[in-house]
């Protein structure tokens, strides 16, 4: 932390000299940015502010009180921290128009009683306010340094705003303008987004071609002191605005406006009837089409928005999308004649991701909507799957049915219970033989008991598939293949692989 005049006068060195306020003692947690010491009585000119001033009060001597008065009001125009005047050589009291004058002004006027060399004090104070200032350039030179790789690395706003948390050790959250809030991270949601905001340690501006865009907020339980955060702080929305310029236009209002709607819809807070708002981000689907629900995550923003947008082109129909927390999420129309609206959106973001070329994107679809109200469940729904299956590409709610319905209603202890009654002999032996007997035999179900493609599934020859199969089978103690079993194993190694998850 900055050194304070209050902080001074606890140092040895001066604790030595029997320090006395005698005025501005409200005043004493002034920043000191020297120590210097003059016995010259037109010093002002030659101050620059901040000083604590050190004197004997030597080029005072002859002068008169009202001469001794103008030369306080000069030095604290030049906004020192303070005077300490030591006793003794000049004058044996404190001249009493001094601190009349010093109180007047609300300058911190201290005298000292004891004669200690100024050339310790000086020294002393000076060198910790050096190391302080060397390691606010120390800091702020490792901040830019973390900053830039991840903006040569290709790292957008959601890179960013990573490493800016991971410098400065809590969450930060990106705010527009207008209100709206455009990106988070270190935050479990867009309402824990707010609730950092609301207990924020510290915020800067965003400026983008000159003009203030938004702000750059820091959440609490930084363990940075408020200076070297606001120097951290800083150096991020630097690196923000750099970023924005170079992946495009910061969001517009249309996509604020999305952002916002489909925050509340997946939150469940959206009106009775939110079709105005859709029109207000430009989602215009027709009445004969259904709704399905996207949610897309990547480092990378613009290839999350990208990934929808093209699939709205490949299906021919509007689309809905936006930022929301550190997902894009979005919705897709689809006529209802098309049977299959799932399919024919899966079908289009497989297209659309192989034509970006994003290897790090990741897409879940959810169920169809009848329309925007019935549009949140298929969102949320979407938003799940995407943890549920964290290497997939693209996984859809329709393929991950039995995991929600675990994730969403199961309970953690019964379970535990149907796993232990139903396949506890493979769980013991994947967990003494570092097998994946429990994985192998899931899919041997989900497969519809084909060999042929469980194995192709696990990348297992049939030979090393159907070794496995009799190991399953025989701590089971019985055919895996029939059909009054099938429902409960499915569900059993379902319910482990959630609760492993």
């Amino acid at each position: 932390m900055p050194l304070t005049l209050r902080e001074l006068l606890s140092f040895e060195v001066l604790r030595e000299a029997r320090p006395e306020v005698l005025a501005g003692e409200g005043s004493l947690d002034r920043v000191v940015r020297w120590v210097h010491s003059s016995e010259i009585y037109e010093i002002g000119p030659l101050l620059a502010g901040g000083e604590l001033l050190l004197t004997t009060g030597l080029g005072l001597a002859g002068t008169d009180p009202g001469a001794r008065r103008h030369y306080l009001r000069e030095i604290a125009g030049r906004g020192v921290a303070g005077i300490a005047l030591e006793l003794g050589r000049t004058f044996p009291e404190t001249p009493r128009e001094l601190v009349e004058e010093a109180r007047r002004l609300d300058l911190p006027f201290i005298v000292l009683h004891a004669v200690v060399p100024f050339i310790r004090i000086t020294e002393d104070a000076n060198t910790l306010i050096v190391d302080y200032a060397s390691r606010r350039l120390r800091l702020g030179d490792s901040a830019t340094r973390a900053l830039n790789e991840a903006l040569i690395a290709g790292a957008g706003v959601a890179g960013v705003l990573a490493t800016g948390a991971e410098v400065i050790g809590a969450s930060l959250i990106l705010i527009s303008g207008s209100g709206a809030l455009v990106a988070a991270h270190g935050v479990a949601g867009d309402r824990e987004a707010w609730r950092a905001v609301d207990h924020a340690a510290a915020e800067a501006p965003v400026t983008l071609h000159g003009q203030r865009w938004g702000r750059l907020v820091a959440g609490p339980g930084s363990a940075l002191p408020a200076d070297d955060l606001a120097i951290a702080l800083e150096r991020t929305a630097v690196a923000l605005a750099l970023a924005m310029l170079r992946t495009g236009s910061p969001p517009s209002e249309r996509d604020r406006q999305a952002s916002a709607l489909l925050r509340d819809l997946i939150e469940g807070t959206a009106e009775a009837d939110p079709s105005v708002r859709a029109v207000m981000s430009g989602f215009h689907p027709a009445a004969d089409h259904v709704l399905v629900g996207v949610a897309a995550d990547s480092p990378e923003a613009a290839a999350e928005l990208a990934v929808i947008d093209r699939a709205a082109h490949v299906l021919r129909t509007p689309a809905l999308r936006g930022r929301v927390s550190r997902l894009v999420l979005g919705a897709l129309s689809v006529p209802r004649a098309v049977t299959d609206a799932v399919g024919a959106a899966s079908q289009a973001l497989d297209e659309a991701m192989r034509r970006l070329s994003a290897p790090q994107l990741r897409v879940a679809v959810g169920h169809p909507a009848d329309d925007l109200g019935e549009l949140g469940s298929s969102l949320r729904d979407a938003r799940t799957a995407l943890s549920l299956r964290p290497a997939e590409r693209l996984v859809s709610t329709r393929t991950l049915a039995l995991d929600l319905e675990l994730t969403r209603h199961g309970d953690g202890g019964h379970a535990a219970d149907l796993v232990r009654r139903t396949i506890a002999p493979l769980v013991e032996w994947d967990a003494a033989h570092r097998t994946k007997l429990v994985g192998t035999l899931e899919a041997f179900l989900l497969h519809g008991c084909s060999a042929t493609r469980a194995a192709a599934a696990l990348h297992l020859g049939r030979q090393s598939f159907y070794q496995r199969l009799q190991r399953i089978e025989a701590l089971l103690g019985y055919a895996v293949t029939d059909p009054d079993v099938h429902a409960a194993l499915l569900l059993a190694t379902a319910a482990h692989r959630v609760a492993g998850r």
